[in-house]
């Protein structure tokens, strides 16, 4: 009687959880049918596509099926619960299992993995970014989904990636790019996972990547060119390959920055560039780049009615909406000129040793050796600090070799040295081991190094007493 009871109290809150979710109707909308359902005192409408009645009604039951499934799987969940304290324990686990399962298949249902892209970048949950961020986010989740197309074909939905097929996709990345690159997949793949969990693609809490541990960042530098090098590079570039490689030799600008420039930060009257750099844009880093000449002749080729919205409008469109054809364009301009990119690394993964932000490098270098203070190449680069700047400077040989010019030579004659008290007028004295001559007069020689006319006098009278006296 007691168990009757309680089963009786499992259905009561099963019936009070809410009533069934996602019905809906068809309604004629032109030539075609709409579908028009109510969830939660939401209304959602939806073009069904097609002017049949029976196909249109099987398009609203598609629509309202993740609904359904998720009204149905709170009624279970809440049942579960109140199984859970009349004491059914066999009852509330079967209750939360199938609202585990109807949550999954809503989400199988309402995000699949095809359309998961689409569903994270419109969501308002995620962190706003960049478009050139978006673009490379886009790029690596297209990465990912070729790769499960060809790996897991049976897997349609984000709710059935599990860990293994997650730990398998990193392996790959890792074989094949840095430290840092696999630890942004990985990043990525989970912040996209996080968004849909909150978008009801039934993944319940679940996120296959943020068990992966991250990879130690492995400092690999790309190399600096030298300026026989860059000449080689520029000198057959024309058209906006040839200002994008300007930017990039003479205000050291990353590419997305040097890309992207828009003519509203160009200044060609004051010779300046004011320029927001996208990877600092949170901190409100603002660089002001004064303009080299080269430069400001190619930028000026452009005539100035044409000098409003991006300075290279080609060049960033491709960059936005064919990113990967356009990193291999500009690869190959290094490779034209004989400058070998890339190189094999003791691990065997092949890493990039030149590439655009090589340009970067080299400026920073340049303009060092030049003898512009690293406190100024600092603020130019935007870097953060001046640690940061140094990582990028290199001495050059001529800067190295003019150093030690400066610097006087001990181990000539004393002619060699500076006269004190300005005067010039040194006598050269043919050296002689001191240990051939009396221990005062070598006492007296010391004192003779950079002495002036008068004090070679005084002391070559003293040497000849002491010398006559054999001393």
């Amino acid at each position: 009687m007691a168990r009757k009871a309680k089963n009786q109290t499992a259905k009561q809150g099963r019936k009070a959880a809410g009533r069934a979710k996602g019905t809906g109707s068809i309604q004629k909308h032109g030539r075609t049918w709409r579908a028009v359902w109510k969830v939660d005192g939401v209304l959602y409408t939806k073009s069904t596509g097609t002017s049949d009645k029976r196909e249109a009604e099987k398009k609203l039951a598609e629509f309202v099926a993740p609904y359904h499934l998720k009204g149905e799987a709170g009624k279970d969940a809440k049942a579960a619960k109140l199984a859970g304290v009349a004491g059914l324990d066999a009852t509330a686990k079967a209750l939360a299992d199938a609202a585990k399962a109807k949550r999954a298949e809503a989400g199988r249902l309402s995000v699949p993995l095809a359309k998961a892209w689409e569903v994270f970048a419109s969501s308002v949950l995620r962190k706003p970014v960049s478009p050139a961020t978006a673009a490379m986010y886009e790029g690596r989740w297209d990465k990912f989904l070729g790769w499960m197309e060809e790996n897991a074909p049976g897997v349609k939905s984000v709710s059935e990636v599990d860990e293994d097929t997650a730990r398998a996709f990193i392996r790959e990345v890792k074989k094949r790019s840095s430290p840092k690159t696999t630890n942004d997949y990985r990043a990525l793949l989970a912040m996209v996972w996080g968004v849909l969990d909150k978008e009801g693609a039934g993944l319940d809490g679940f996120n296959p990547w943020q068990g992966i541990a991250k990879l130690d960042k492995e400092t690999h530098v790309r190399r600096e060119l030298t300026v026989e090098e860059l000449a080689r590079v520029v000198c057959s570039l024309d058209g906006e390959m040839r200002v994008l490689f300007a930017l990039g030799v003479y205000t050291g600008l990353r590419l997305g920055d040097a890309v992207t420039l828009d003519w509203g930060a160009v200044d060609l009257a004051r010779g300046f560039i004011q320029w927001t750099l996208h990877k600092t844009k949170k901190h409100g880093t603002i660089v002001r780049i004064p303009i080299f000449p080269a430069l400001a002749s190619i930028l000026a080729a452009t005539p100035a009615g044409r000098r409003h919205g991006p300075v290279l409008p080609g060049l960033v469109e491709e960059y936005k909406t064919r990113r990967t054809h356009f990193m291999e364009t500009v690869r190959r301009v290094f490779e034209d000129a004989e400058i070998k990119t890339r190189g094999t690394r003791d691990n065997g993964r092949v890493a990039v040793d030149v590439g655009f932000h090589s340009l970067r490098h080299s400026f920073v270098s340049m303009a060092a050796n030049a003898g512009v203070p690293l406190s100024v190449v600092q603020s130019i680069v935007g870097h953060t600090n001046a640690a940061m700047t140094t990582h990028y400077f290199r001495v050059s040989d001529d800067a190295l070799r003019g150093a030690v010019k400066v610097l006087p030579d001990v181990f000539r004659a004393p002619a060699a040295l500076p006269a004190p008290h300005g005067e010039e007028d040194v006598v050269e004295v043919e050296a002689e081991p001191m240990e051939a001559v009396p221990a005062s007069v070598a006492k007296v020689a010391r004192m003779l190094v950079g002495a002036t006319q008068a004090q070679l006098a005084k002391a070559e009278k003293m040497i000849g007493k002491l010398m006559g006296k054999g001393a």
